[in-house]
């Protein structure tokens, strides 16, 4: 017997955020693509994203991803924020990147989340 339609549309979604993760995209870039609004987006993250806590399931979470790195000459260091702004500094300059860092960790969003 098949999924129920509620089982078919959360394993959509699940399908749907793996696919955002891996695209580097705006979550707007990427709503427009997949044709679903980005209303519907940042509530179908949130719902998966609590059941996956509360089952131990994975889920693509909403905080940032790191990834290894190894600097070369001439290099920088890119920051994909959620919105899809981007900062970009030189890499060699470790005191810079480390400042940035530390002062964007330091601002509230107006939902009061960091």
């Amino acid at each position: 017997m098949g999924q129920s339609a509620s089982a078919f549309r959360r394993s959509q979604w699940q399908q749907r955020l793996q696919r955002f993760t891996r695209s580097q995209m705006t979550v707007a870039e990427f709503c427009r693509r997949e044709e679903v609004s980005v209303a519907s987006f940042y509530q179908w993250r949130r719902k998966l994203a609590k059941t996956s806590t509360e089952h131990g399931s994975f889920v693509p979470s909403a905080g940032p991803t790191f990834i290894p790195v190894q600097v070369t000459s001439g290099a920088s260091v890119q920051i994909i924020f959620p919105n899809g702004a981007q900062l970009t500094l030189p890499a060699h300059d470790r005191e810079l990147i480390t400042l940035s860092i530390a002062a964007i960790a330091a601002v509230r969003t107006t939902t009061g989340e960091a």
